[in-house]
């Protein structure tokens, strides 16, 4: 809040500013106006009387072309200053917004990491209390330590994602691209998320012995990030589909959902860093799943795009050309 306090005030100390700056050449360009229009009398008055009508009349357009000129020039220097100006105030104006963006962005993202941290926490220490203080079964104890295990797992792909995202920030995330078996691995990761979610329903069409060169890791990032958010946001009895094409000399992969949708205004939004649309605040998340997936794809010379499903629910579709086999660095 104080922070708030203090950028408004900044900005509104910076609009009294323009203002002042403003009324100040406003009463400059007077002042020039009124002196030449001063000069232009005085020489008027000092033509010379025994001059002929004709030479009168000469030296007085000559003056008025001469005095004209002078408004021109204090015309033309206000336009270009005021132009500089009204840039200079757009500019910042667009500063000040998109820091207000980002900190609110930021705070969106703190509060859902602080509750994302403290959830698997405190399940794990509620699993562990459990086996310290009480007499349980062999499979009891088995199903809290296996509980433990994947509340660990949760916070430890919740950190990857924050250290991914701060390592592209610093363009420390090098790929190393390798022919893959694109069928095999993105079947093994859907057994992968399966096991994690499984009673929930994923419908997969995936040929086999697709290949394409492509980071094993970035894709395990990509197929997790987008099949995750499909279960996520969709109902529980909802199927997810996972679809896999080769085509045209590229390959098409496709993850569909039944769920809320997203609304065409908040399509390119949502690939932005900490971004959470406000139909998604009632669930976990921190907003950098999308953002390291298009960052990801891009990488690799893709496209990513969003449709929507019928009836329900979208379609993230990405598409890698084959034939384009450099990854950026």
């Amino acid at each position: 809040m104080a922070k708030n306090k203090q950028r408004s005030g900044a900005l509104f100390t910076f609009y009294v500013l323009v203002i002042y700056v403003v009324a100040q050449f406003l009463s400059w360009a007077h002042l020039m106006i009124d002196q030449s229009r001063e000069i232009h009398n005085l020489k008027m008055q000092w033509l010379e009387p025994n001059a002929s009508p004709a030479a009168k009349q000469i030296a007085q357009d000559v003056l008025q072309k001469e005095l004209m000129g002078k408004y021109y020039m204090v015309a033309g220097e206000g336009i270009v200053f005021l132009g500089i100006l009204a840039f200079g105030v757009i500019m910042v104006r667009r500063a000040f917004k998109k820091e207000s963006e980002l900190i609110a962005k930021q705070k969106t993202f703190l509060h859902s990491v602080t509750h994302e941290f403290k959830s698997p926490v405190a399940s794990m220490r509620l699993q562990l209390e459990t086996l310290q203080k009480r007499s349980l079964s062999h499979d009891q104890q088995q199903q809290a330590l296996a509980n433990a295990i994947d509340d660990t797992d949760r916070l430890d792909k919740l950190i990857e994602k924050i250290l991914m995202a701060a390592r592209i920030d610093n363009r420390q995330l090098p790929l190393h691209a390798e022919h893959l078996n694109l069928s095999g691995k993105l079947k093994e990761v859907i057994e992968q998320i399966k096991r994690s979610y499984p009673q929930r329903e994923i419908i997969t069409h995936i040929p086999d012995n697709i290949f394409l060169r492509i980071d094993p890791w970035a894709l395990e990032s990509i197929v997790t990030n987008l099949v995750e958010n499909a279960l996520l946001y969709s109902a529980a009895t909802k199927p997810v589909e996972v679809i896999l094409a080769a085509e045209n000399n590229a390959v098409r992969l496709s993850v569909k959902d039944e769920g809320m949708g997203i609304a065409d205004d908040e399509r390119a939004k949502i690939f932005q860093k900490f971004y959470r649309s406000d139909a998604t605040q009632g669930y976990k998340g921190t907003g950098l799943g999308l953002f390291l997936t298009d960052y990801f794809v891009k990488a690799h010379n893709g496209t990513i795009e969003i449709k929507n499903n019928k009836p329900e629910g979208s379609i993230f579709q990405i598409v890698f050309p084959i034939f384009k086999s450099n990854v950026n660095n």
